[in-house]
């Protein structure tokens, strides 16, 4: 007996049949769709007469608020040429082609069994390069698969990750688990390490390949906000350790409780206990132009051998070759200091403080000041305020611009910024929540407008994010926004790259001003571990190489681009300018 298309050319067909008791599934004959056909995969049967292929299957049905279905649908439909070559010659080619195609549910392990067994080469490449035109039932089976059958080669690849060209620099205790690494000169770096609760750092000549030096230290900060608890800053090594409670009830109102300065040889110059702050922001008191927030001032500054310190409401100042604390500066109308403090051409230092911002000369002497009555998510260069609700201050002529977005109904609504807004050579790039960012000149004035925006990390709902999602480097605009895209735009704001993506950014940074990289959340099927993708973007805003490493503990990126990742106690390098 010939198939449904055979006798009457029809390509679908479906039938219900209502449920008698709830636990019975009804029996639906095939023989009227295909007639006595052949079943070279499950749900899938081959008419004899005409070779055609139908997708035969049974779901439940009825009305979506019913707990149980009130009928039993059986469908058909005749698989076009291209799904049905698939079918009857089954490759690696083909798979790939209809990655995005429907199938039945266990087709794609069936076929995956029987391509197993002509192209194992095949197979064992797209696990380890890690091909992304896959289904997760396959990436999933495949992976299964290799573990089998190359059990060598996936120990070696879960151990180091998956670049073939990454080298082993040292592997530590059994016991011993890299936390973090810092490069704090062209060929050399820092490595914190944890082992049975105790923490260690290790300065590494990395031209020489031996440790140089190493200290033992307390806990790092990582009970509260995620911030950096090791860095370079201004030629020295700075680690924050311990934690002070802020909250019973909310750990991301923790604060560190200690600042380790080293110089670059790894002697340690300065143990400060710290007095940092939480501030609340109040939208009763602000409402219109700040949202409600609680800010931190986890920074600090380094100016010609001193260091200016937030401690309350005051700023402490630290003599880095006299390794002592020299004097006290009261804050300007009390308020709290950022961390933030600039030197101008005249010798005056400038301090930014929370809602505002004050400046001394060289006798101690204030010579300006100012305070604003809301909080500033960001201040230029030009002292210029911008707020949340996208409204600008410019302290020095008194005026004040509002950016709207203006409805086709003639109704206009403030902006709210989206993060705050990077100040570069040729402007001040400002990205709001409503997938719009503008390009101002320093007067202010609109270059250009854009049809993108970056994460939002200033929000209600985004208090503990403490990342940037946009960067400016030298050529290059770089604007990210979690599960959305990469944007990358010249410093004119023209399109030079959009790349989609479905995954959160975890960081972007430049390592020597010129070229971008963008760490993306990474979790798929060929992998049980953490991972991190690194995408490394050229002047141009092309990718120049994309890479799956263990992670995000202990990454970090050198000058020349040599990128550090770890895995256990072992950590590796990685040329990320290394093609082959």
């Amino acid at each position: 007996m010939a198939c449904l298309f055979c006798q009457k050319g029809e390509k679908t067909f479906s039938r219900l049949e209502p449920i008698q008791e709830e636990n019975q599934t009804p029996h639906f004959s095939t023989v009227d769709i295909v007639g006595v056909a052949l079943t070279p995969y499950n749900e899938i049967y081959e008419c004899q007469d005409c070779h055609h292929y139908w997708w035969i299957r049974v779901k439940g049905t009825g009305d979506p608020r019913s707990t149980y279905p009130e009928y039993y649908e059986q469908t058909a439909e005749l698989l076009d040429k291209s799904r049905s070559d698939l079918i009857r010659s089954p490759d690696i080619t083909g798979l790939l082609a209809h990655f995005e195609s429907q199938f039945p549910y266990f087709f794609v392990e069936e076929i995956l069994e029987r391509i197993s067994t002509k192209e194992e080469l095949g197979l064992k490449r797209l696990f380890e390069t890690r091909e992304t035109r896959l289904t997760s039932t396959a990436k999933r089976w495949i992976r299964q698969w290799y573990k089998t059958k190359f059990p060598k080669e996936y120990f070696e690849l879960a151990e180091r990750g998956f670049p073939s060209l990454s080298e082993c620099l040292v592997s530590f205790d059994s016991e011993e688990t890299i936390l973090y690494t810092e490069w704090i000169g062209i060929d050399y770096f820092v490595v914190l390490t944890e082992k049975t609760s105790t923490y260690t750092l290790y300065g590494y000549d990395f031209k020489n390949k031996n440790i140089t030096w190493k200290h033992t230290v307390k806990s790092p900060f990582r009970e509260g906000i995620g911030i950096p608890y090791l860095f370079y800053h201004s030629g020295y090594l700075a680690y924050y350790q311990g934690y002070q409670k802020g909250s019973e009830y909310y750990s991301k109102l923790n604060r560190p409780n200690e600042l380790l300065l080293f110089d670059l040889k790894g002697n340690l110059l300065l143990s400060i206990p710290l007095a940092f702050r939480c501030y609340e922001i109040l939208s009763t008191e602000e409402r219109d132009v700040s949202e409600n927030r609680i800010v931190h001032n986890f920074q600090f500054s380094i100016l010609f051998g001193r260091l200016y310190l937030p401690h309350a409401n005051e700023i402490h100042v630290y003599d880095l070759d006299q390794k002592q604390l020299i004097h006290k500066i009261k804050s300007a109308h009390n308020e709290p200091f950022t961390g933030k403090a600039f030197a101008t051409e005249t010798d005056v230092i400038l301090f930014h403080t929370v809602k505002g911002v004050f400046a001394q000369n060289e006798k101690a002497e204030v010579v300006f000041q100012y305070k604003s009555d809301f909080h500033p998510v960001f201040i230029d260069s030009q002292f210029h305020f911008y707020y949340y609700y996208s409204i600008v201050d410019d302290i020095q002529s008194g005026k004040q611009k509002r950016f709207y977005d203006q409805k086709d109904s003639g109704v206009e609504l403030l902006f709210t910024l989206a993060t705050p807004p990077l100040e570069f050579a040729h402007g001040i790039l400002m990205p709001f929540t409503w997938e719009k960012s503008y390009l101002l000149n320093h007067d202010l004035e609109i270059i250009k407008e854009l049809e993108f925006s970056s994460s939002d990390t200033l929000g209600p709902h985004s208090f503990g994010t403490n990342k940037t999602p946009i960067l400016i480097t030298d050529e290059t605009i770089l604007i990210t926004n979690d599960y959305r895209e990469i944007v990358i735009l010249d410093t004119k704001g023209n399109l030079l790259s959009n790349y989609p993506i479905q995954s959160e950014v975890l960081q972007t940074y430049t390592f020597d001003g010129k070229h971008s990289i963008v760490l993306l959340s990474c979790f798929d099927e060929y992998s049980e571990k953490d991972q991190v993708e690194v995408i490394l973007l050229g002047t141009k805003g092309e990718i120049l190489c994309r890479h799956i490493l263990q992670g995000p503990l202990g990454l970090s990126t050198s000058f020349h681009g040599i990128s550090l990742f770890t895995k256990d106690q072992h950590l590796y390098a990685l040329d990320l300018f290394q093609t082959h």
